[in-house]
């Protein structure tokens, strides 16, 4: 033989693993004799495997191969373990083992083990024809046979068949090398993503407290980094790890992890519960799906069934709701919501099945699109959404850097269209922060997304609805004609915007020439290139006025009486010659022209320069003025900072310079 069975020379050193195999089949196939010989591991001995140390539950075994080739084993002896830890290990697992008696044949475990591999995205295995020697060759011919029409179109469809006898070892060769060779095809990269584990058992161990043991779905974990357990929002901190039996300072996706974690002794996790990195999973009741009902299903899905809700290790009663039609037959899909009788901690891209009670039976599965914490919706509005959110996500491969890159501009354009934060995007897109960075980049290169801060980034077309929003008010406000200003507290109210994004989206009205800034409010500069001949003259009338008047200036009013027109059309042209800054009003009642006010705090300049200060009392008798005059030049030069108050008493400040008319 090329390769004696660890059964019978177990290795004495474990290679770091590098792919999680499964076993399916129907019971007493033989899948756990076939285990044993491939990992000299009895999986049955939860007790013994405890006693070695931090460990992996039932079912888990390492397989050393060929070179330093190591896979994980999850045998699978039971129906209802077979459901509870494929769905929990499925994004780590990279092929499956059909295992198939050559006496019995395709039974029909066989069949439903093979229907939840394809909903849980098992696309790659092989095929053990076990139990060799206990049937002639005609049989196991006509058996292969079988086999091979039994997997025509689906998933395993044209898999490696191996006939093997785990008795005599006949086949096992074969089955050996085929198993190295799939293997080391397949070797797979780990998924992306924060760290999330499905917890699958629990244990204490004397001078280490709690050991929580499962196989992450995503992100990498090492000692030292805090986790939060939800449902439950416990937190504590990984004081130590093991892979396989082995100790390790990390691990990751798709392997099968002890935890040791004392801080949850006080509450010890349970199946069902999810590990992760706090503040990013939330436990939800209401999951938007796409559902596939398996093939040769009795009877069609229908809407409001009562069904059992199996993602990660938790399984959960709950009513499914089809969103596109009242029933799907066996072999079809459709969106749907299932509202469960208790929160579930599962994310976007997760692998879920759904089971009748009554026959007990898998009916259908498929993966989450959306884990709603506010509930189910209104239909035809989270059909729309779910049908515009699978047409932009659709074909990206949810677990490469293209597929995360996806879900953060999608995220940008349609959950925060004014922005979001780095923490932000990464919490809501189950990535790292640095991987979230990371498609950012890629995003800004491709001119998807802006940099409205340093930490505020907004996607280009959220941006340009924005901006479109502000200039339609713009354009409404020039339209009526009635101001030639509008206030900055008009133009966003009802507009819970960032400051950031405001602040850019001014610069670029100013940029279209639609807004001038002038403090607190926009000139119109497109009401203002609408003013007629008239307008224009009676604005040079309005200002020639107060060019006249000096410090004897007239209220708005006294000028409409004096030009014979309304005092709102004088109002509309002051405001517009203020935000021009030809003229300036001081107070209430107080406007002076530019000329004017500039010769005053000229004047204040050069007596300050002159004798170091300024008493205000005083200075009414340099303009030649009142103290209502008076007072009111130097209050705006006090709020312009070109002068600093003491009292009674003004002085330059430091940079008065810069603050000048």
């Amino acid at each position: 033989m090329t390769h004696r069975p660890p059964g019978l020379l177990r290795p004495r050193v474990t290679p770091d693993v590098v792919m999680m195999v499964c076993t399916a089949g129907h019971v007493d196939h033989g899948k756990t004799r076939l285990v044993k010989l491939l990992t000299g591991c009895s999986t049955d001995r939860l007790k013994e495997e405890i006693e070695r140390g931090l460990t992996i539950e039932l079912g888990f075994a390492p397989c050393a191969l060929q070179g330093d080739v190591c896979v994980g084993i999850v045998d699978v002896p039971g129906h209802e373990k077979f459901i509870r830890n494929m769905v929990a290990g499925v994004s780590g697992i990279g092929m499956a083992i059909l295992v198939i008696a050559a006496d019995d044949g395709v039974m029909p475990q066989t069949i439903e083990h093979v229907q939840i591999l394809e909903l849980l995205g098992v696309r790659h295995g092989i095929v053990a024809l076990t139990k060799i020697d206990l049937v002639s060759k005609e049989r196991v011919e006509a058996v292969t046979a079988e086999i091979r029409e039994f997997l025509r179109g689906k998933a395993l469809e044209g898999s490696t068949i191996c006939p093997v006898s785990s008795e005599t070892l006949e086949g096992y060769d074969v089955f050996y090398e085929t198993l190295v060779r799939e293997v080391q095809g397949l070797v797979r990269a780990q998924a992306a993503g924060v760290f999330r584990m499905p917890v699958v058992n629990t244990f204490s161990r004397t001078g280490f407290g709690l050991v929580v043991t499962g196989i992450p779905v995503a992100g990498t974990i090492q000692i030292g980094d805090p986790v939060e357990l939800v449902p439950g929002q416990v937190e504590g901190k990984v004081r130590g790890i093991q892979r396989f039996l082995r100790d390790a300072t990390s691990g990751g996706s798709g392997q099968c992890l002890a935890l040791n974690i004392p801080e949850l002794s006080k509450s010890p996790p349970s199946r069902g519960q999810v590990l992760c990195r706090p503040g990013y999973l939330k436990a939800c009741q209401t999951f938007h799906l796409m559902v596939h009902v398996v093939p040769g299903a009795q009877r069609p899905l229908e809407s409001g069934e009562d069904v059992k809700f199996h993602t990660g290790t938790s399984e959960e009663p709950g009513k499914l709701y089809l969103l596109e039609e009242e029933s799907l037959a066996e072999g079809r899909k459709g969106l749907a919501s299932i509202v469960l009788s208790s929160p579930v901690a599962a994310a976007p891209g997760d692998k879920f099945i759904i089971r009748r009670a009554s026959p007990p039976a898998t009916v259908g599965g498929g993966e989450i699109l959306v884990a709603s914490s506010t509930g189910r919706g209104k239909k035809k509005q989270v059909l729309e959404q779910l049908v515009a959110r699978q047409a932009f996500l659709g074909g990206a491969d949810a677990s490469g850097p293209e597929g995360s890159a996806r879900r953060l501009e999608y995220f940008l354009l349609h959950e925060r269209p004014v922005g979001a934060s780095l923490q932000e995007l990464a919490r809501e897109t189950m990535l790292t922060p640095e991987v979230a960075s990371e498609c950012l980049s890629v995003l800004r290169e491709a001119g998807k997304v802006l940099d409205l801060s340093a930490d505020l980034f907004i996607h280009a077309e959220g941006y340009k609805a924005c901006l479109d929003t502000a200039a339609s008010r713009i354009e409404e406000a020039s339209s009526a004609g009635q101001s030639l200003s509008l206030m900055m507290r008009d133009l966003r109210q009802g507009l819970d915007w960032p400051p950031a994004l405001w602040s850019r989206i001014q610069g670029d009205l100013e940029a279209r020439k639609l807004v001038t800034r002038r403090g607190d409010q926009f000139v119109l500069e497109t009401a203002v290139e609408k003013l007629g001949e008239e307008d224009r003259v009676l604005m040079d009338k309005v200002l020639a006025i107060y060019g006249e008047a000096g410090f004897q200036s007239p209220r708005p009013e006294e000028v409409a009486e004096r030009l014979k027109i309304p005092p709102a059309a004088v109002e509309r042209l002051v405001g517009l010659l203020c935000n021009r800054e030809k003229l300036f009003r001081l107070t209430k009642n107080v406007y002076l022209s530019y000329d004017w006010l500039k010769k005053a705090q000229d004047t204040v300049v050069a007596i300050i320069s002159e004798k170091g200060m300024l008493d205000s009392g005083h200075f009414k008798y340099h303009l030649r003025s009142t103290r209502k005059y008076a007072l009111a030049v130097l209050d705006f030069l006090d709020a312009r900072r070109v002068t600093v108050r003491s009292g009674n008493i003004r002085t330059l400040s430091s940079e008065y310079r810069k603050n000048l008319l």
